[in-house]
């Protein structure tokens, strides 16, 4: 242990730091990254500032601070790995929610067909409803339009995809849901 008075004190933390500097930083470069090797030596040299009073006087002083890098090198290696887990427990997740889903059901084939031939304003309509369950509530907010607004444009995009595959088809041109009703949006 220090001598009383000498805790904390920047002289003598200089001392050991001008004579420790380099051993401590060839050791820290030989175990980490390059990237992370100035942080990691700073983390050593914090500590030894925080408990200076605990610091051993010369020549255990050196074997000290390397306890210490030693304890640094171990959180760095320790904090890499979860680092490099979270990495790839995203990039996982990432690829399962981009994964192709399983082929669509052939008998599903006219109704998408049917569906793809709306507007994009009606065939949205019938999205949000069928295949996100929103109510007609719900749905005409994320549109930004009235209840009745949204409800004109969902039962006009319904009906004009069972009338498509009740004729064995999709609709007569693309965006015509307001042609099989005679109107216009």
């Amino acid at each position: 242990m220090r001598q009383p008075g000498t805790a904390g004190c920047p002289a003598g933390f200089e001392r050991c730091y001008a004579a420790h500097y380099q051993q401590i930083a060839a050791y820290v470069r030989r175990r980490v990254p390059e990237r992370d090797a100035d942080d990691v030596i700073a983390q050593v040299f914090a500590t030894a500032w925080r408990r200076f009073d605990q610091v051993p006087p010369p020549p255990q002083d050196r074997l000290w601070l390397f306890g210490v890098a030693r304890n640094a090198v171990a959180d760095h290696d320790r904090s890499s790995m979860r680092r490099s887990r979270l990495a790839f427990r995203l990039a996982h997740a990432a690829l399962t929610a981009a994964a192709p889903a399983d082929p669509p059901d052939p008998r599903c084939e006219p109704v998408l067909a049917a569906m793809n031939a709306l507007r994009p304003a009606d065939r949205e309509a019938l999205r949000l409803v069928l295949w996100d369950e929103l109510s007609h509530a719900e749905a005409a907010a994320v549109l930004g339009c009235s209840a009745n607004a949204f409800e004109v444009r969902y039962r006009r995009a319904r009906n004009a995809v069972r009338a498509a595959v009740a004729r064995g088809g999709p609709l007569p041109g693309p965006h015509s849901s307001a042609q099989s009703l005679g109107g216009a949006s």
